[in-house]
């Protein structure tokens, strides 16, 4: 799990947000932003990026994502790769 999502305590994070559709979406802008600024693109860019979000980094790509929102899509990435997994 990300430090990100170790900060906020997981009621701060909008319902909206855990939403699978906006977990896609978020991801979605996020991976634009990546492909744009960095030109490359792994799942720990898209962390990364994610995490800067959260973290309220002034610098960090928001591309459309609030911190709720970058949270819900690390928390899904994180649940997605604890299935792959196992």
């Amino acid at each position: 799990m990300s430090d990100a999502t170790i900060m906020r305590p997981r009621s701060r994070a909008l319902e909206y947000a855990a939403n699978p559709d906006m977990a896609a979406f978020t991801i979605g802008q996020i991976a634009i932003a990546a492909l744009r600024e960095d030109g490359t693109l792994s799942v720990e860019t898209l962390r990364n990026h994610l995490a800067r979000i959260v973290a309220g980094c002034d610098d960090a790509v928001a591309a459309r994502v609030n911190p709720e929102m970058a949270l819900g899509a690390l928390r899904h990435i994180d649940a997605l790769l604890r299935n792959e997994a196992a």
